[in-house]
């Protein structure tokens, strides 16, 4: 018997089954459940927007927009504690994030909570 963890639906998965190989059996189904990274990102960032519109129900539309803004890939984190955003209106346009403080035109509508 080989020592290759078997493909959860194939032919080395019917075999160990057959055979009694629990253990290969069991890893293989193991292997089949792990998410990759990308989908345990988007978990992620949908378990933080639930907890923001949660605590700021009047926001669920901007909540929305960030999400959007950050799943697009258009956030990026600066080792200085900033963050870089890319303007959702113009392509050319970036802003950062210094001090919970940002110089976008939407800035003033958000809430100071």
């Amino acid at each position: 018997m080989s020592s290759s963890v078997p493909q959860p639906n194939g032919t080395n998965h019917l075999i160990a089954e057959l055979y009694g190989d629990h253990a290969a059996v069991a890893a293989a189904q193991q292997a089949a459940r792990q998410p990759d990274a990308r989908t345990l990102w988007r978990e992620a960032v949908a378990e933080v927007a639930e907890k923001a519109k949660q605590t700021l129900p009047e926001c669920n539309g901007r909540v929305d927009s960030a999400v959007k803004i950050v799943l697009a890939g258009d956030v990026e984190l600066l080792a200085d504690g900033k963050a870089k955003v890319a303007s959702q209106s113009n392509g050319q346009t970036v802003y950062h994030i210094v001090n919970g403080q940002c110089s976008c035109k939407d800035f003033p509508k958000a809430p100071s909570n």
